[in-house]
Protein backbone atom coordinates (compact mmCIF):
# COMPACT_ATOMS: atom_id res chain seq x y z
CA UNK A 1 0.00 0.00 0.00
CA UNK A 2 1.25 3.50 -0.83
CA UNK A 3 2.70 5.69 1.92
CA UNK A 4 0.32 8.43 3.10
CA UNK A 5 2.29 10.16 5.82
CA UNK A 6 0.87 13.55 6.99
CA UNK A 7 3.08 16.64 7.05
CA UNK A 8 2.56 20.39 7.41
CA UNK A 9 4.15 23.53 5.99
CA UNK A 10 4.83 26.74 7.89
CA UNK A 11 5.90 30.32 7.27
CA UNK A 12 6.18 33.40 9.48
CA UNK A 13 2.41 33.17 10.14
CA UNK A 14 2.86 30.03 12.26
CA UNK A 15 4.51 29.69 15.70
CA UNK A 16 8.11 28.61 16.15
CA UNK A 17 7.94 27.01 19.60
CA UNK A 18 8.77 23.48 20.69
CA UNK A 19 5.23 23.22 22.10
CA UNK A 20 3.70 24.00 18.69
CA UNK A 21 5.71 21.33 16.88
CA UNK A 22 5.18 18.79 19.64
CA UNK A 23 1.42 19.30 19.35
CA UNK A 24 1.59 19.00 15.55
CA UNK A 25 3.46 15.72 15.99
CA UNK A 26 0.88 14.57 18.56
CA UNK A 27 -1.83 15.25 15.96
CA UNK A 28 -0.08 13.07 13.39
CA UNK A 29 2.43 15.26 11.55
CA UNK A 30 5.60 13.41 10.59
CA UNK A 31 7.33 16.19 8.69
CA UNK A 32 7.45 19.94 8.20
CA UNK A 33 8.32 22.18 5.26
CA UNK A 34 9.63 25.58 6.39
CA UNK A 35 9.52 28.70 4.24
CA UNK A 36 13.01 30.19 4.07
CA UNK A 37 12.98 32.87 1.40
CA UNK A 38 10.99 34.78 -1.21
CA UNK A 39 12.24 36.42 -4.40
CA UNK A 40 15.93 37.20 -4.86
CA UNK A 41 18.61 38.87 -2.81
CA UNK A 42 18.48 41.91 -5.09
CA UNK A 43 14.67 41.65 -5.43
CA UNK A 44 12.23 40.84 -2.63
CA UNK A 45 15.16 39.95 -0.34
CA UNK A 46 12.77 38.26 2.12
CA UNK A 47 13.90 35.79 4.76
CA UNK A 48 11.30 34.23 7.06
CA UNK A 49 12.26 35.70 10.48
CA UNK A 50 10.99 32.59 12.26
CA UNK A 51 12.67 30.04 9.99
CA UNK A 52 15.73 29.36 12.15
CA UNK A 53 13.66 28.67 15.27
CA UNK A 54 11.07 26.68 13.31
CA UNK A 55 13.78 24.42 11.89
CA UNK A 56 15.53 24.00 15.23
CA UNK A 57 12.38 23.22 17.23
CA UNK A 58 10.83 20.93 14.61
CA UNK A 59 14.04 18.90 14.63
CA UNK A 60 14.02 18.92 18.43
CA UNK A 61 10.72 16.99 18.54
CA UNK A 62 11.81 14.54 15.83
CA UNK A 63 10.08 15.91 12.70
CA UNK A 64 11.72 15.54 9.28
CA UNK A 65 12.45 19.07 7.97
CA UNK A 66 12.35 20.27 4.35
CA UNK A 67 12.65 23.87 3.09
CA UNK A 68 10.75 25.92 0.54
CA UNK A 69 11.24 29.14 -1.40
CA UNK A 70 8.38 31.30 -2.68
CA UNK A 71 9.19 32.08 -6.32
CA UNK A 72 8.83 35.52 -7.93
CA UNK A 73 11.06 35.03 -10.99
CA UNK A 74 10.13 36.26 -14.45
CA UNK A 75 13.09 34.86 -16.43
CA UNK A 76 15.77 32.16 -16.25
CA UNK A 77 18.53 34.50 -14.95
CA UNK A 78 16.04 35.77 -12.39
CA UNK A 79 15.24 32.17 -11.34
CA UNK A 80 18.96 31.45 -10.93
CA UNK A 81 19.32 34.52 -8.72
CA UNK A 82 16.45 33.30 -6.54
CA UNK A 83 17.95 29.81 -6.30
CA UNK A 84 21.26 31.28 -5.10
CA UNK A 85 19.46 33.30 -2.44
CA UNK A 86 17.53 30.20 -1.27
CA UNK A 87 20.74 28.14 -1.06
CA UNK A 88 22.67 30.89 0.69
CA UNK A 89 20.06 31.13 3.44
CA UNK A 90 19.66 27.34 3.74
CA UNK A 91 23.40 27.09 4.38
CA UNK A 92 23.24 29.86 6.98
CA UNK A 93 20.64 27.73 8.79
CA UNK A 94 22.92 24.68 8.58
CA UNK A 95 20.76 22.60 6.24
CA UNK A 96 22.54 19.41 5.16
CA UNK A 97 22.96 18.49 1.50
CA UNK A 98 20.21 15.83 1.64
CA UNK A 99 17.57 18.38 2.71
CA UNK A 100 14.57 18.36 0.39
CA UNK A 101 14.54 21.84 -1.23
CA UNK A 102 11.19 22.88 -2.70
CA UNK A 103 10.39 25.59 -5.25
CA UNK A 104 6.95 27.04 -4.40
CA UNK A 105 5.99 27.93 -7.98
CA UNK A 106 2.52 29.43 -7.87
CA UNK A 107 2.97 32.92 -9.36
CA UNK A 108 2.95 32.36 -13.13
CA UNK A 109 4.90 35.46 -14.14
CA UNK A 110 7.18 34.04 -16.85
CA UNK A 111 6.42 33.31 -20.50
CA UNK A 112 7.96 29.84 -20.05
CA UNK A 113 7.16 28.96 -16.45
CA UNK A 114 8.26 25.35 -16.87
CA UNK A 115 11.68 26.43 -18.12
CA UNK A 116 12.25 29.02 -15.41
CA UNK A 117 11.12 26.62 -12.67
CA UNK A 118 13.44 23.91 -13.97
CA UNK A 119 16.31 26.43 -14.11
CA UNK A 120 15.68 27.27 -10.45
CA UNK A 121 15.84 23.60 -9.39
CA UNK A 122 18.93 22.92 -11.49
CA UNK A 123 20.75 25.86 -9.89
CA UNK A 124 19.86 24.63 -6.38
CA UNK A 125 21.30 21.23 -7.35
CA UNK A 126 24.43 22.75 -8.89
CA UNK A 127 25.07 24.48 -5.56
CA UNK A 128 25.11 21.23 -3.65
CA UNK A 129 21.58 20.20 -2.68
CA UNK A 130 20.81 16.77 -4.08
CA UNK A 131 17.06 16.54 -3.41
CA UNK A 132 14.73 19.09 -4.99
CA UNK A 133 11.08 19.40 -5.90
CA UNK A 134 8.33 21.72 -7.05
CA UNK A 135 5.10 22.73 -5.31
CA UNK A 136 2.18 24.19 -7.24
CA UNK A 137 -1.55 24.08 -7.71
CA UNK A 138 -3.24 21.17 -9.44
CA UNK A 139 -4.61 23.62 -12.05
CA UNK A 140 -1.04 24.56 -13.11
CA UNK A 141 -0.35 20.91 -13.95
CA UNK A 142 -3.70 20.12 -15.55
CA UNK A 143 -3.77 23.46 -17.43
CA UNK A 144 -0.34 23.13 -19.00
CA UNK A 145 1.46 25.88 -17.07
CA UNK A 146 3.70 23.18 -15.59
CA UNK A 147 4.35 19.65 -16.90
CA UNK A 148 4.64 17.10 -14.10
CA UNK A 149 6.58 14.80 -16.44
CA UNK A 150 9.11 17.53 -17.24
CA UNK A 151 10.92 17.49 -13.89
CA UNK A 152 12.57 14.06 -14.06
CA UNK A 153 12.75 12.37 -10.67
CA UNK A 154 12.37 15.62 -8.75
CA UNK A 155 9.48 15.64 -6.30
CA UNK A 156 6.07 16.96 -7.37
CA UNK A 157 4.01 18.33 -4.46
CA UNK A 158 0.54 19.30 -5.68
CA UNK A 159 -2.16 21.36 -4.00
CA UNK A 160 -5.64 20.06 -4.78
CA UNK A 161 -8.45 20.91 -2.36
CA UNK A 162 -11.92 19.40 -2.52
CA UNK A 163 -11.01 16.61 -4.94
CA UNK A 164 -10.98 12.87 -4.30
CA UNK A 165 -8.19 12.25 -6.81
CA UNK A 166 -5.40 14.60 -7.88
CA UNK A 167 -5.33 13.34 -11.45
CA UNK A 168 -1.54 13.85 -11.52
CA UNK A 169 -0.19 10.34 -12.02
CA UNK A 170 3.35 11.01 -10.76
CA UNK A 171 2.65 13.30 -7.80
CA UNK A 172 4.83 12.58 -4.75
CA UNK A 173 2.75 14.55 -2.26
CA UNK A 174 -0.74 16.05 -2.05
CA UNK A 175 -1.65 19.16 -0.11
CA UNK A 176 -5.30 18.34 0.39
CA UNK A 177 -6.40 21.04 2.84
CA UNK A 178 -5.43 24.46 4.18
CA UNK A 179 -7.18 23.72 7.47
CA UNK A 180 -5.86 20.41 8.72
CA UNK A 181 -3.42 19.61 11.55
CA UNK A 182 -3.26 22.59 13.93
CA UNK A 183 -5.72 24.31 11.56
CA UNK A 184 -3.04 24.86 8.87
CA UNK A 185 -1.89 23.50 5.50
CA UNK A 186 -1.67 19.71 5.64
CA UNK A 187 -0.37 17.29 3.01
CA UNK A 188 0.11 13.58 2.42
CA UNK A 189 3.54 12.20 1.53
CA UNK A 190 3.29 9.31 -0.93
CA UNK A 191 6.93 8.17 -1.01
CA UNK A 192 8.47 9.25 2.29
CA UNK A 193 10.58 12.11 0.95
CA UNK A 194 8.90 14.67 3.23
CA UNK A 195 8.53 12.53 6.35
CA UNK A 196 11.11 9.76 6.73
CA UNK A 197 14.83 9.49 7.32
CA UNK A 198 17.33 11.36 9.45
CA UNK A 199 19.23 14.47 8.39
CA UNK A 200 22.67 13.42 7.19
CA UNK A 201 25.57 14.59 5.11
CA UNK A 202 27.07 18.04 5.49
CA UNK A 203 26.30 21.65 4.56
CA UNK A 204 27.30 22.22 0.89
CA UNK A 205 30.34 24.41 0.29
CA UNK A 206 30.12 25.07 -3.47
CA UNK A 207 30.68 28.84 -3.94
CA UNK A 208 27.41 30.71 -4.45
CA UNK A 209 27.65 33.27 -7.28
CA UNK A 210 26.80 36.86 -6.42
CA UNK A 211 23.39 38.17 -7.54
CA UNK A 212 23.39 39.17 -11.18
CA UNK A 213 21.45 42.17 -12.55
CA UNK A 214 18.53 40.78 -14.55
CA UNK A 215 15.74 42.18 -16.65
CA UNK A 216 12.33 41.36 -15.24
CA UNK A 217 10.66 40.38 -18.48
CA UNK A 218 7.56 38.80 -17.02
CA UNK A 219 4.49 37.44 -18.71
CA UNK A 220 2.34 40.23 -20.19
CA UNK A 221 -1.17 40.37 -18.80
CA UNK A 222 -3.89 38.52 -20.70
CA UNK A 223 -5.63 40.72 -23.25
CA UNK A 224 -2.54 42.74 -24.11
CA UNK A 225 -0.24 42.96 -27.11
CA UNK A 226 3.35 44.23 -27.24
CA UNK A 227 4.00 46.34 -30.33
CA UNK A 228 6.55 44.84 -32.75
CA UNK A 229 8.63 46.54 -35.43
CA UNK A 230 6.49 47.37 -38.47
CA UNK A 231 3.16 47.18 -36.62
CA UNK A 232 0.32 49.60 -37.35
CA UNK A 233 -2.73 50.11 -35.21
CA UNK A 234 -5.00 49.00 -38.05
CA UNK A 235 -2.91 45.85 -38.54
CA UNK A 236 -3.09 45.00 -34.84
CA UNK A 237 -6.82 45.69 -34.88
CA UNK A 238 -7.32 43.29 -37.79
CA UNK A 239 -5.35 40.61 -35.92
CA UNK A 240 -7.70 40.89 -32.94
CA UNK A 241 -10.88 41.31 -34.98
CA UNK A 242 -11.53 44.86 -33.86
CA UNK A 243 -11.07 48.40 -35.22
CA UNK A 244 -8.21 50.83 -34.91
CA UNK A 245 -10.68 53.37 -33.51
CA UNK A 246 -11.59 50.98 -30.72
CA UNK A 247 -7.94 50.29 -29.90
CA UNK A 248 -7.20 54.01 -29.94
CA UNK A 249 -10.09 54.58 -27.55
CA UNK A 250 -9.39 51.83 -25.02
CA UNK A 251 -5.69 52.78 -24.94
CA UNK A 252 -6.32 56.55 -24.88
CA UNK A 253 -3.95 57.01 -27.82
CA UNK A 254 -3.56 60.68 -28.67
CA UNK A 255 -2.00 59.87 -32.04
CA UNK A 256 -2.99 56.48 -33.51
CA UNK A 257 -0.15 56.71 -36.03
CA UNK A 258 2.47 56.96 -33.31
CA UNK A 259 3.23 53.50 -31.91
CA UNK A 260 6.49 52.56 -30.21
CA UNK A 261 8.14 49.14 -30.43
CA UNK A 262 7.67 47.48 -27.05
CA UNK A 263 4.57 49.50 -26.19
CA UNK A 264 1.89 47.47 -24.40
CA UNK A 265 -1.63 47.83 -25.81
CA UNK A 266 -4.90 46.57 -24.42
CA UNK A 267 -6.61 44.60 -27.19
CA UNK A 268 -9.77 43.56 -25.35
CA UNK A 269 -12.30 45.35 -23.21
CA UNK A 270 -14.44 48.42 -23.58
CA UNK A 271 -13.51 52.05 -23.73
CA UNK A 272 -14.37 53.10 -20.21
CA UNK A 273 -12.44 54.32 -17.20
CA UNK A 274 -10.66 51.17 -16.09
CA UNK A 275 -8.49 51.74 -13.08
CA UNK A 276 -5.68 49.66 -14.48
CA UNK A 277 -2.41 50.44 -16.22
CA UNK A 278 -0.06 48.18 -18.17
CA UNK A 279 3.64 48.72 -17.49
CA UNK A 280 5.60 50.16 -20.40
CA UNK A 281 9.36 49.98 -20.98
CA UNK A 282 11.17 52.43 -18.71
CA UNK A 283 8.34 52.70 -16.19
CA UNK A 284 8.97 52.80 -12.46
CA UNK A 285 6.35 52.30 -9.81
CA UNK A 286 6.99 55.78 -8.46
CA UNK A 287 6.56 57.22 -11.95
CA UNK A 288 3.25 55.39 -12.40
CA UNK A 289 2.11 56.61 -8.97
CA UNK A 290 2.92 60.21 -9.92
CA UNK A 291 1.21 59.87 -13.29
CA UNK A 292 -2.04 58.72 -11.72
CA UNK A 293 -2.02 60.85 -8.59
CA UNK A 294 -1.46 58.02 -6.13
CA UNK A 295 1.39 56.70 -3.99
CA UNK A 296 3.87 53.85 -4.32
CA UNK A 297 2.60 52.33 -1.07
CA UNK A 298 -0.99 52.36 -2.36
CA UNK A 299 0.08 50.59 -5.58
CA UNK A 300 2.16 48.07 -3.63
CA UNK A 301 -0.84 47.25 -1.46
CA UNK A 302 -3.37 47.11 -4.30
CA UNK A 303 -1.17 44.80 -6.37
CA UNK A 304 0.50 42.70 -3.65
CA UNK A 305 3.90 43.81 -4.95
CA UNK A 306 6.64 42.42 -2.73
CA UNK A 307 9.40 44.64 -4.15
CA UNK A 308 8.46 48.06 -5.60
CA UNK A 309 11.69 48.07 -7.61
CA UNK A 310 10.67 44.96 -9.55
CA UNK A 311 7.96 45.47 -12.16
CA UNK A 312 8.01 44.22 -15.74
CA UNK A 313 6.76 45.31 -19.14
CA UNK A 314 3.17 44.22 -19.71
CA UNK A 315 2.40 43.79 -16.02
CA UNK A 316 -1.13 44.83 -15.07
CA UNK A 317 -1.16 47.45 -12.32
CA UNK A 318 -4.44 48.07 -10.50
CA UNK A 319 -4.49 51.76 -9.68
CA UNK A 320 -7.13 51.46 -6.97
CA UNK A 321 -9.68 54.06 -6.05
CA UNK A 322 -11.27 56.29 -8.63
CA UNK A 323 -8.72 57.80 -10.95
CA UNK A 324 -9.49 61.20 -12.39
CA UNK A 325 -10.49 60.30 -15.92
CA UNK A 326 -13.18 61.39 -18.32
CA UNK A 327 -14.71 59.28 -21.09
CA UNK A 328 -15.20 61.16 -24.36
CA UNK A 329 -18.82 61.44 -25.52
CA UNK A 330 -20.24 62.35 -28.93
CA UNK A 331 -19.82 66.07 -29.58
CA UNK A 332 -17.02 66.55 -27.05
CA UNK A 333 -14.01 68.72 -27.78
CA UNK A 334 -10.79 68.79 -25.81
CA UNK A 335 -11.26 72.48 -24.99
CA UNK A 336 -14.82 71.79 -23.80
CA UNK A 337 -13.66 68.94 -21.55
CA UNK A 338 -10.87 71.16 -20.19
CA UNK A 339 -13.26 74.03 -19.48
CA UNK A 340 -15.71 71.74 -17.67
CA UNK A 341 -12.96 70.43 -15.41
CA UNK A 342 -11.14 73.66 -14.67
CA UNK A 343 -8.05 73.07 -16.77
CA UNK A 344 -6.72 73.88 -20.24
CA UNK A 345 -6.75 71.88 -23.44
CA UNK A 346 -2.97 72.31 -23.59
CA UNK A 347 -2.58 70.64 -20.17
CA UNK A 348 -4.87 67.76 -21.18
CA UNK A 349 -3.06 67.29 -24.49
CA UNK A 350 0.29 67.11 -22.71
CA UNK A 351 -0.91 64.77 -19.93
CA UNK A 352 -2.54 62.39 -22.42
CA UNK A 353 0.04 62.52 -25.20
CA UNK A 354 -2.49 63.98 -27.67
CA UNK A 355 -0.61 65.17 -30.74
CA UNK A 356 -3.65 66.77 -32.41
CA UNK A 357 -6.12 68.36 -29.97
CA UNK A 358 -8.81 68.30 -32.68
CA UNK A 359 -8.69 64.48 -32.85
CA UNK A 360 -10.25 62.68 -29.91
CA UNK A 361 -12.44 59.58 -30.04
CA UNK A 362 -15.78 58.66 -28.55
CA UNK A 363 -15.03 56.29 -25.68
CA UNK A 364 -11.46 57.54 -25.25
CA UNK A 365 -10.44 57.99 -21.60
CA UNK A 366 -8.85 61.33 -20.83
CA UNK A 367 -6.74 61.71 -17.69
CA UNK A 368 -7.74 65.01 -16.09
Amino acid sequence: MAVRNPFIDVSSYQPDTVAFFQEAKNQGAQGIVVKLTEGSENGSDYINPRAAAQIRNALAVGLRVACYHFARYTSIPDAQNEARFFVKVARQFGMYDDTLMIDDAEVNSASDYQGTTLAFLQEVEALGYKSTGVYSMRSFFTGGVLNSHGFGNRKKWVAGYGVTSLGIDNANAWQYTDHGIMGIDTSLDFDGAFTTGEASGSVPTTPVPAPQPVEHVGKPATGTYIVQSGDTLSGIAEKYNTTWQSLAAINSLGNPNLLQVGQVLKVTGNASPQNTYYVQAGDTLSGIATKFGTTVSALVQANAISNPNVIYVGQKIVLGGSSSVYTVKPGDTLSGIASAHGTTWQALAQKNGIANPNVIYVGQTIKL
